[in-house]
């Protein structure tokens, strides 16, 4: 919802890469499918936290710094050519009801492969495997929700657009912005403060994160009963 008063940016980004993808007759579903393997690449290193996340080496040298930024660039690359794959349907007329299945399609694998990813690394409550599957799974099934009930209520007719404050592009960049913060607070914890770590940051912003989410399935489904008796 946010950061739909900002799509009038988004030609900017997209209509360079979009030409040129045109040109060397890149099609939207092949596209679709490369950003759906960053994603899941993306997901595959949040399960090793100790490789990526919370890895000393990139502290203590400056060279590998950027080793710990691979998830997060991954996942924002993947985000990046969901957009992408979109406008170069548009642009080059190649739109088909096969197409928006696909990318939605794989969109939902995306989301599940991301939060398997946190879960498997156990960053989500790091102190009790259990709260933290629970948690994840919790989180996971209120993400696929939100995503359900849109579609379902647009099948009926219904508009779902811009309802509720967490659509996908908030999430995902909420998603990134807290895992960025989680590296961070390492990076300044293991500089400057004795090797102690901090474990309740990420715990912490990713209840926030699944509270918001929540939110939005309830505007969801109060939006959706409120106007689907009228239609």
């Amino acid at each position: 919802m946010v950061l739909n008063n900002f799509r009038y940016l988004l030609p900017k980004f997209v209509n360079g890469p979009s030409r040129w993808c045109i040109k060397k007759k890149i099609t939207p579903n092949q596209l679709s499918l490369f950003g759906f393997i960053l994603s899941v690449l993306a997901g595959v290193a949040f399960a090793f936290p100790n490789v990526f996340l919370y890895n000393y080496s990139y502290i203590t040298n400056n060279i590998w710094w950027w080793w710990a930024c691979v998830p997060p660039w991954l996942f924002f690359i993947s985000g990046y050519i969901d957009v992408l794959d979109g406008t170069v349907a548009r642009n080059s007329g190649m739109v088909s009801k096969y197409g928006a299945f696909l990318d939605s399609t794989l969109d939902r694998i995306a989301d599940a492969v991301s939060l398997i990813g946190l879960m498997v690394g156990g960053i989500i409550w790091p102190w009790d495997k259990t709260i933290n599957y629970l948690i994840g799974f919790i989180s996971l099934t209120i993400i696929l929700m939100i995503s359900y009930t849109r579609s379902r209520a647009e099948i009926e007719g219904l508009s779902m657009k811009g309802i509720g404050f967490m659509e996908r592009a908030e999430r995902f960049f909420i998603l990134i912005f807290i895992y960025v913060i989680e590296w961070a607070v390492f990076a300044i914890e293991e500089k400057f403060g004795n090797g102690h770590q901090t474990l309740w940051v990420f715990p912490v912003l990713f209840l926030i994160y699944t509270a918001f989410c929540t939110l939005t399935l309830i505007q969801r489904i109060l939006f959706s009963y409120k106007n689907l008796q009228k239609i």
